[in-house]
């Protein structure tokens, strides 16, 4: 029994050792190596560092084949995730400023207890290494969504800050046109302020996300305020009133602006009482014509800071100058006015004639005729057979308003007697018959004689004044000269020259 025990317990012993046999040789045979691959990308590591020295890699990420070995019934069960490749970014060497080598280095992150092997088709890849930049960009605000209400227009918009800083690859940065603000509102009648987030676009308006589209430029989180100015608008009349005085025997005939209206905006309360803008060019010792630009922005800022012009591009304005000589003319008179006479003096004027020029502030100046022009010098004083002299700061003229006295001249006054007569009174011839009385009421006592006109005796008259009275006489009042003698000598004599 013993002896049988034995052997069943060798033979347990050798089918064991057999059994094991049998199992290694068939799974050697039936479950072999095998190997399959698998492309990983390269995952960079010490990125900071590079960034620090002002780079950083650009292009497409690049990747790494794997061959990986493992049993066949276990390598069904292996995938690209159970690895990573790493690239060092701070080991980079090599090639030129834009190029670098950098080494890679595989880790097995699951399944590691199948995998026998695993190797890499390179040790080491390229790297295109690009400068880390800033670049600020202003902010450019978009209204062109801003309705407004009737008589309104939209001012200047602003934005606070007015630019914004980008960091990220030359490669993306130089890809940004500019940084925009979209602003909207509908039936604005009122200025308002919002605040808004910036947005990058490039050239052709279209807009760049960071992160997606550039994928070096962090998310824009901050945000600015944007003002938008609505101010009423109004047309204002433009005048010109100049200053200073044309050179001598010149004015001004006309001022014409370019423009006869402009338009502005500013509040309410400054554009209530404004209806004009009045210009003032200088003029002062100008002989001739001129154009002169003037820029209106002056002007408004001289009435309120508040309005504006509701174009810049309107700003300049030119004003023609017209700048013509005075008109004159030449006035002559047959006699001047003579105060304080003597009536007992016989006064003559030489010349004959005594002349005047006048000159006018304009061509719109009615020209005054000669009745209306008053000549006069002051003859106190003058004795008989005197001659006189008076300059020409003694003659007095007297003009209407808007003439100047050009020229006179010196006139001289011969003082005589004045030559008189005497003329006796007439009377008339005595009756031949008895006059007819009226019936009267009867007298007690009848006249004692008849009853005849008195007559004075001729002779009692000196004998010559009975000659006849010379007709070259003259009265004493025809020695002042009469509105009828000026105009008539005026008809006679020219005495006008233009």
């Amino acid at each position: 029994m013993k002896n049988m025990l034995k052997n069943n317990l060798l033979m347990k012993i050798i089918s064991l050792f057999a059994g094991v046999f049998i199992w290694i040789l068939v799974v050697y045979n039936l479950n072999p190596m095998a190997t399959k691959s698998f492309t990983v990308p390269v995952t960079f590591i010490n990125q900071s560092k590079l960034e620090a020295e002002g780079q950083t890699w650009v292009g497409e990420t690049p990747t790494v084949e794997l061959t990986v070995s493992a049993r066949s019934l276990d390598i069904g069960s292996i995938t690209a995730e159970d690895f990573v490749v790493e690239g060092d970014l701070a080991g980079l060497y090599g090639l030129n400023d834009d190029q670098k080598q950098c080494n890679i280095l595989v880790k097995t992150v699951r399944n590691e207890d199948i995998i026998d092997k695993v190797e890499a088709s390179t040790s080491w890849i390229y790297v295109s290494i690009e400068p880390f930049i800033e670049r600020k960009f202003a902010i450019v605000p978009i209204s062109d969504n801003v309705s407004l209400a009737p008589d309104y227009l939209k001012g200047k918009v602003t934005v606070s800050p007015s630019e914004i800083t980008v960091r990220g690859r030359r490669s993306d940065v130089s890809r940004i046109y500019q940084a925009v603000v979209y602003i909207s509102g509908q039936d604005v009648n009122e200025g308002f302020s919002e605040k808004v987030t910036p947005v990058l676009v490039d050239e052709k308006q279209n807009e760049l996300k960071p992160v997606t589209d550039l994928k070096s430029v962090a998310e824009i989180t901050s945000t600015v305020t944007a003002t938008v100015p609505v101010m009423l608008s109004k047309s204002l009349s433009i005048s010109v009133k100049a200053t200073g005085t044309p050179a001598d025997g010149y004015y001004l005939r006309e001022a014409t602006p370019s423009r006869e209206k402009i338009n502005v905006i500013g509040p309410k309360e400054d554009l209530k009482s404004l209806s004009e803008i009045v210009l003032d060019p200088d003029i002062s010792n100008l002989s001739e014509s001129k154009t002169e630009t003037i820029q209106l922005a002056r002007y408004l800022l001289k009435v309120s800071e508040n309005i504006k012009l509701a174009d810049n591009e309107e700003n300049s304005i030119t004003v023609d100058l017209d700048i013509a000589k005075k008109p004159t003319k030449l006035y002559r008179f047959d006699k001047i006015e003579m105060e304080n006479k003597n009536p007992l003096f016989e006064y003559t004027m030489t010349p004959d004639t005594y002349e005047i020029e006048v000159e006018f502030d304009s061509d719109k100046v009615d020209r005054p005729q000669v009745e209306n022009i008053r000549v006069s010098v002051n003859v106190a004083g003058l004795q008989i057979g005197e001659v006189h002299t008076f300059s020409k700061s003694s003659v007095n003229v007297v003009l209407p308003e808007g003439c100047t006295l050009l020229r006179k001249d010196d006139v001289e006054i011969s003082v005589s007697e004045k030559t008189t007569q005497f003329n006796p009174p007439t009377f008339p011839e005595p009756p031949t018959e008895a006059p007819t009385v009226a019936p009267t009421e009867p007298v007690t006592e009848p006249p004692t004689e008849p009853s005849t006109p008195e007559i004075l005796p001729t002779e009692t008259v000196p004998e010559e004044t009975q000659e006849p009275t010379p007709e070259e006489t003259i009265p004493e009042e025809t020695t002042e000269a009469s509105t009828e003698t000026i105009e008539e000598s005026s008809e006679q004599l020219p005495y006008v020259i233009e």
